[in-house]
Order: structure tokens, then sequence, then C-alpha cells
């Protein structure tokens, strides 16, 4: 039969994915009458040896630099009625029904070009970020349809173009390529597209090819501001190139803060407000920019233009032949996403609790972002104090498609956690109090047990000991767990669970000393129960060595209360982790370093405490040479030390005037017994003290001498 499509490739070195183009046409030429034809312009891993498989015409084609003519070479050797142009690492749909019933319905083909959807991916799983746009790939051969152009190449039919909007094509040229690989096909394609430049400097279909080619290279600002420049002189090729050139100047003004950013965004709403690429992209841009500003009320009308254009791009009610300029860059999902979330505070900033819950409820939280999680949770804890409606079924739900969404999970929870930490810090939770609103935190309530966020709630909103010290148990992931909810279960008088070891109790130790409050308060608790039993033992000796890592031993008041208290805990617990018989002089060079400073540190306070200051000082500077980072410790201490020998010096000094000032008053100022005074050793050790209060020698009232 005569085909009826003939499908066109051109490759070279195609090895890693021409078979999966080829195959992927299979189901179409089951359906639909067609050829395969195929040109190779030198190959030589392979690839070639596909093509004269699955081709029904191959030939070589020798390379010169100009894609139009390798394709026109395609072109001529094709029977069918349409022709469809394919590039090697693209792929057809399975979903090929609305492709098949344009081609078996000759009725519908009343234009000489059609476009398909090509989606772009941009990761290597194909999960992640892609970009759609309206490829013009098919022409009705009768027209004498050619190629034009030796990059970038166009059909040089004026149109009017079928959109096949349900038609696709998968394409991964750009995933995972090396910086190479980039460098040098962008060098190719800026030498085609100079070459063109040459002939016509102000084309603007050239300068957005430019544009389009050079991102990444130093010369991509250059390119947009000539293609500004030709914008200006003319306005008749501006109605179809101004909308994506603007877009693109827009979005490079706002990322690198370049002065014209307000002009270029101005001109593009004011000339082409009724462009999508304005609508999507350049709103998009407006949008972030004024919510980051709080400048709410003009963000909310480009946050509603972007989604509302959006979402007539996907349902299809826009004139989809303006993507033949290029795609549009923030019709991602996850932008999406984000922008849904963002707007949506813009609506809770500005008191529109309604409509901020109802925009927050139109995103799929199976799809969601890290990023776009943290604007929804902010939002939504929001929404819980301040809107009067329990939405603890939505974070519930959130938290089910995060535990359900494999590779990402742990990306996700990590979003989830850190937007929602706010909600648990005393600050926050007391200024929730003071305005009369449910406390946010309660959104989690439903996670009670599956997640630490929720066990965290219910622990705040109980007063009962044993129910705190029940949740606690309940904890699977220590570090998922707020630690102030920790803090207050402690504090009511709940003991930690059994069963952690402990690496555990040290980090929970540590992370209490960080934030809490009452810290004091849980060390004395947990230095008091010590001799209970082991674990609690391990917890006072955790809860010691992080107060010693937080205590301000520059000049803190309560830094030798601290050492004590750590030399207590680790005289406890070295005879039990090591065996008293273990613990000698000569195996201490056996234990790690912080242990033989604790076991000096300990020897030392024993000493101070047997009045024996000498050992004192000998015990921590052999604790110093063992573990050189308590260095800070150390040098406290013996300052400590040295303050209070210098105190009490001045206490003994001060004492011994008064006796002097006393002697001296039984005697008139003339005797030869007053004289004999002066002229003695003891009068000169403290004569400074006695003559700073001449003229007179008797002790004033309330005086320390």
């Amino acid at each position: 039969m005569k085909p009826v499509l003939s499908i066109g490739i051109i490759f070279k070195n195609e090895i890693r994915c021409l078979e999966r183009c080829v195959k992927s046409l299979q189901p179409l030429r089951d359906a639909v009458p067609c050829e395969l034809v195929m040109a190779d312009t030198g190959s030589d891993d392979g690839s070639r040896e596909i093509a004269e498989k699955y081709a029904d015409i191959f030939f070589d084609f020798p390379w010169i630099n100009d894609f139009a003519v390798a394709r026109n070479a395609l072109i001529d050797r094709c029977s069918g009625e349409w022709y469809l142009s394919l590039d090697a690492d693209e792929w057809l749909d399975e979903d090929i029904r609305q492709l098949v019933r344009f081609l078996t319905q000759p009725e519908r083909w009343d234009r000489p070009l059609c476009g398909v959807m090509l989606r772009n991916y941009y990761t290597l799983d194909l999960d992640g970020e892609s970009n759609d746009f309206l490829a013009v790939r098919m022409a009705r051969l009768s027209t004498g349809a050619r190629f034009t152009g030796a990059i970038h190449e166009l059909w040089d039919l004026p149109g009017p173009i079928r959109a096949l909007e349900h038609t696709l094509l998968h394409h991964d040229g750009y995933v995972n390529l090396s910086e190479d690989w980039n460098k040098k096909k962008r060098e190719r394609n800026m030498a085609l597209l100079e070459a063109e430049l040459e002939k016509d400097p102000e084309s603007l279909k050239t300068l957005l090819q430019c544009i389009e080619s050079s991102q990444g290279s130093p010369g991509y600002e250059d390119y947009i501001r000539r293609a500004m420049a030709a914008l200006k002189k003319d306005p008749q090729g501006g109605k179809y190139y101004g909308p994506p050139i603007l877009r693109y100047a827009v979005l490079r003004a706002a990322g690198y803060h370049l002065p014209e950013l307000e002009e270029w965004t101005d001109w593009a709403v004011r000339d082409f407000s009724d462009s999508p690429y304005i609508n999507i992209d350049v709103a998009y841009v407006r949008f972030i920019g004024f919510a980051e500003e709080q400048d709410y009320i003009h963000a909310i009308p480009c946050g509603a233009t972007y989604l509302k254009t959006l979402e007539d791009y996907r349902a299809g009610r826009l004139d989809l032949a303006v993507l033949v300029f290029g795609s549009f860059v923030m019709a991602v999902q996850s932008r999406e996403d984000g922008a849904r979330a963002i707007l949506a505070d813009a609506y809770f900033q500005t008191e529109q609790t309604q409509k901020a819950r109802d925009m927050l409820l139109t995103i799929d939280r199976s799809r969601m972002k890290p990023e776009a999680v943290q604007n929804y949770m902010r939002v939504l804890l929001n929404l819980q104090a301040q809107s009067g409606e329990d939405l603890s079924w939505v974070a519930a739900d959130l938290w089910e498609k995060i535990e359900e969404a494999g590779e990402k999970r742990g990306e996700l929870k990590k979003a989830f956690f850190s937007a929602s930490a706010i909600a648990f810090s005393e600050a926050h939770r007391q200024a929730e109090e003071e305005s009369g609103f449910r406390h946010a935190y309660t959104v989690f309530l439903p996670l009670s047990g599956k997640c630490g966020l929720g066990t965290a709630a219910e622990l705040l909103e109980t007063d009962d000991a044993a129910k705190m010290a029940e949740l606690l148990t309940t904890v699977g992931d220590w570090e998922e767990l707020p630690i102030v909810a920790l803090e207050r279960a402690l504090l009511s008088g709940a003991a930690l669970p059994g069963g952690l070891c402990l690496e555990e109790m040290d980090t929970l130790a540590e992370r209490l000393s960080h934030t809490c409050t009452r810290f004091s308060v849980l060390l004395d608790d947990a230095v008091g129960a010590m001799d209970r039993d082991l674990p609690s033992l391990l917890w006072a000796r955790g809860m010691a060595l992080a107060a010693v890592k937080v205590e301000n031993w520059e000049d803190g008041e309560s830094g030798v209360r601290t050492a004590r208290v750590f030399a207590e805990t680790e005289r406890n617990f070295l005879p039990c982790y090591y065996g008293a018989d273990f613990l000698t002089e000569e195996n201490l060079r056996f234990l790690p370093p912080m242990h033989r400073f604790g076991w000096h540190c300990a020897k030392a306070f024993a000493a101070m405490d047997a009045g024996d200051t000498v050992a004192y000082v000998r015990c921590l500077r052999r604790g110093l040479s063992a573990c050189g980072g308590m260095k800070p410790v150390v040098e406290y201490l013996l300052k400590q030390l040295e303050e209070e020998r210098q105190s009490q010096a001045a206490s003994e000094l001060l004492a011994l005037a008064r006796q002097v000032r006393m002697l001296l008053a039984q005697y008139p100022p003339d005797s030869p017994a007053t004289e004999a005074v002066r002229r003695s050793a003891v009068y000169q050790r403290v004569k400074h003290l006695i003559e700073a209060d001449e003229p007179s020698l008797v002790p004033k009232e309330g005086s320390l001498l």
C-alpha cells in the first residue's frame, strides 16, 4: 500500500537510543501504512547496523553543517501523504490514538502543517523536571514543504498549524550529559547560528535561536541584549518573536538582578498582555518578586494569572501554535505547586482565609517537591492555628504520600520536618496563646505514634506523666521528635523509655542542652537519680557531658558547678563501664581521651575537697594532657582557683590592716609606740590600706577594716 506517513530520521553515533526510537514507532506502523526513511551522517559506533535492520529506505548522507539540507534529502526519498521528522534521542508515546485518528481521516487534513507535543526531560529517572512545547514536525508533502535553516530548521510554509496536543514525543537528549558534550554541542550550534547572523544580524528568529542555544555560556546575556535592541526596530516581527524574547530577558534580569528588570517587565505586560509567554513565564517572575517583597496585593493577581493561563494551556484552551517559538519555561509541575502554596500564603496574609484554604487543597500532595512541601506546611500551620477549621487530616494525608515516595522519601521528610519545627518552639506557642489561637502543632495529632511530630503534639497536649512515659515508648526515630516535647515530658516526671543506647542518650542530652530553657533543672534531676540503675547513670553522664560542651568557659558563673557535676558522674560511670580493677594509672592509656580526662577530673575535685590544691592543679594538668580539647575547662578552673586564692589573700590582708589600725588607735599620734608600729614590717605590709583613708586613722563606720 502507498504509505500514508513517511517517517524520517537522520543520525550519527546514536547507539544509546536509536533502537528505542525506531521500536517505539512499531504500534503506529501496525495501525497506519508507514515507511521509515533513515540517513547516517557518519556513524562509527554500530548505529548504522541498527538502522539497516529497521529502515525501509536507508542511505548515507555526508554531513555538510546544514540540518535543513540533510532533512530535505530524506523528504526527497519519501512517498507518503504526510512526513514526520524525528531525532534519534526521541521516542513516540504509547498513546497514539489521536495521531492514528488524524492520519486515517483525510477530511481533517485541512491544514498543511501539524504539531505534536515534545516533552524534554532533565533528570535521569525521567520523573523529575520536564517541559513541553509544540514541535511542528509534520507536513503534508503535496504542498511541497521543505525545511529551511542550517540549525533549528523550520518548515518554509506559513501555516496554519493543526495541533495534536495529545500526541507526545519524549526526548531525553539533555539528560546526564557531560559538560564536555554540552560544550561541544553548543559550540557546533553557535557556529551555525553565527553564520546565519552574518547574513542578517537583526533577524529576530535567529537571535531567539541564539538565546536558546547559548544558555549556560558567557555570551548568553549579550544575545538577549542584541535581541532586545533588534526588537525595538522591528515591531512587526515583534508580534511573533517579541513575547518569547521578552520572557528570556525578564527571566535573566530577575535571576541576575539586572537594572532593566522593571523596564523589560513593563514592556512585556504593556505590549503583549495576551501572550501565554507573558502570562506564564513573566507573570511567574512578577508573582515571586512581589511575594518576596511581601507585596501581597500585587502578588495575588500575578499568581492568579499564572495559574489560570497554565490551566488553560493544559486544558487545550490556548492556541498551541504559539509554542512553535519554544516552551513555557515556568510550566513545570514543581513550579506550579510551589506557586499555589505561595499564593495560598498571600491569601492568608491578606486575611482571605477561605481562599488560602481552597488554594492549598488544589495541590496534588502525591507529586510535591521538597520546596513545595516547605511552603505548603507553612501555610497549613497558619490555617490550622487561625482558620477555625481542623486541617489535621491534610497533614496526615501528606505524611502518607511522603511515606510512599520511594527514593525521594528522605528529602521530602527533611522538608516536612524543617518547615514544621517552628510550630513547636516555645516562642511560637506563647505567641499563639497570647493571640487566642489554636496551637498549630495540633495539625500533627493524627500522626501520634507514626511520626515524631505527631507524638510531640500529643506530648504537649497531655499533663499526665504516665501517659507521657507511654508515648515516649512509641518513638521510633528520636531525631524526628521535637526536643521541646521531651523536655516537657521529663520536667513532668516522665522517665526515658528503656532500650535507649548510649549514643542515643548522648544525642538527646546534647539537643536538650542547646534548646532547653530549664536544662539545669533536668541536669540536677538526672544527677540526683543516677544511683537508681545503670540507664539512669548513663543518662546522667550524657547530660553532664552535654553541660560541659555548652558551658561558657570564658566568663560563665556556673563553670565550677558544671565541672563538679561532670567529675561526679564520671567517678560513678567509669567503674561501671570499665570495671574498678581496670581503672589504674597504668591502664589509663587504653581509655578514650574524654574518659581519661573524666578520670583525672574526678581525682582533681577529690584533692580539692581534701584541701590539697597542689594535687588539684596537678590532676587538672594531667587531664589536659590526656584530652587537649578540654583546654577551656582546665583554664577556667585554674583561673577560678587563682582568683579564689587572691580573694582569700586580700581578705587576710584587710583583717591584718584592721588589727594594725586598732593598735594605732590606742596611742597618741606622736607617741614612741605609734612610731614603733609604723616602722614595723607588719605595718609596711598593710601601709597602703591604712593610709588610703588618711588623714583619719580610725576605721569608718561600716568599713571592712
